[in-house]
Parts: structure tokens; sequence; C-alpha cells
């Protein structure tokens, strides 16, 4: 397997979320809770020294996820071929074990007016979705929604490994990333998940 993942240069995101809306409308996600690509802004500092640091991720496809460690249904799954984190979501029973174990909050959520309509494959009324690193885009040839979409060209999507000699001085972690050995509930992992991401620090 080719592990597929992200490259983010933040020194080159303004802010924009041209990728927020770009993955919004190609997976047809209307407007409410769920993004499935999600932006931060850290400030550190004071004035006159004040910097900001714009962050900008959705699902990153981990080695190990812990989120198929703990579905209960089975429902998400690692892609044999490209290593990209898929939930099926006529499995899913939306017990939101995903969401607290992920400490990068991928899995998201919708409500009524989000999502209005139920599928009928569907055990709940607002399964589990989330980042799908746009396989569908990529095995027609296409880059992701969000790298096409960004201006500034700080996104790109590729096989790690790839993008790893692609670009130098990449780090595992940048101001305002989560604490990966944790998940949402500050309780430890226990090992170490191995997010397909990385970075160039401001």
């Amino acid at each position: 397997m080719s592990q597929k993942g992200f490259y983010f240069d933040q020194t080159r995101c303004i802010g924009c979320d041209a990728c927020l809306v770009a993955c919004k409308d190609w997976n047809s996600v209307n407007a409410g809770p769920a993004f499935w690509r999600r932006r931060t802004e850290t400030e550190v500092g004071g004035y006159p020294n004040l910097k900001v640091y714009q962050l900008t991720m959705g699902c990153n496809h981990c080695a190990s996820p812990a989120c198929v460690k703990v579905c209960p249904m089975g429902a998400i799954h690692k892609r044999e071929e490209d290593g990209v984190v898929i939930v099926d979501r006529s499995a899913c029973i939306a017990c939101k074990m995903c969401l607290a174990a992920c400490p990068f909050s991928a899995p998201q959520y919708a409500n009524d007016t989000q999502e209005p309509d139920k599928s009928d494959s569907w055990k709940v009324d607002h399964p589990m979705q989330k980042c799908t690193a746009c396989w569908d885009r990529v095995a027609a040839g296409k880059q992701t929604a969000c790298v096409g979409a960004c201006p500034q060209r700080a996104i790109d999507f590729g096989v790690l490994d790839e993008l790893k000699s692609k670009y130098s001085n990449t780090v595992s972690t940048v101001t305002g990333y989560p604490a990966q050995a944790v998940n949402s509930a500050s309780s430890a992992l226990g090992k170490d998940l191995e997010p397909s991401i990385i970075f160039k620090r401001k």
C-alpha cells in the first residue's frame, strides 16, 4: 500500500476558507455543523509582537486510526490501495465513539437542518461523515477539492513518501496542531496514530 496524505504549508495559508467551501461544495455538504475540513487560528504573543498561525485540516487518514479501532459496527475502514479512511454511513449507528477517540475531530455529524433527508439505507438520521480525501476525484486524475481551490497553494495531497521528497524541511507538527497522543477527552491513546500529514512550519 502507498499511503496517501496531506502537506500543509503554514507560511502560505491566509485563512481565506476557500478549501472549506470547495470541500463542502464538491461533497454536497449543506451549511451546518458538519465540516469535513476545518480551519483554526492561533494567536501567539501580543502587540507589537503578535503572531497569527492558520491551520486547516480534514481527516489525517492515520496509518493506525483510532476511529477504526473503536467503531462497534465496523463502519470505518482503511482502503488497501491508498490508506484512505472511509466510513460506511449505512452501517453507522451514530454512537460517536469515533469522535471521542479522534484527536483531530475528523468525524462529523449533521443536524436536521443541514441534512433534512434521511437515506433509506441509514440506521440513524445522521450517521458520521468525514473527509474522504476526494478518492473519487483522485481516481479520475484530479486534485482533491481543497488542493484545487487553495489560491496560495498551501495544501497538497499525494503519496506521503513522495510529498516528503517533494518538499524539504517538513515537520510532523505545527502551532495549533492538536496533541495526537490523546483523544478528545485528553485520555492517552497509548499508541502513535501516525497521521498522514506533514507540514512546513511558519
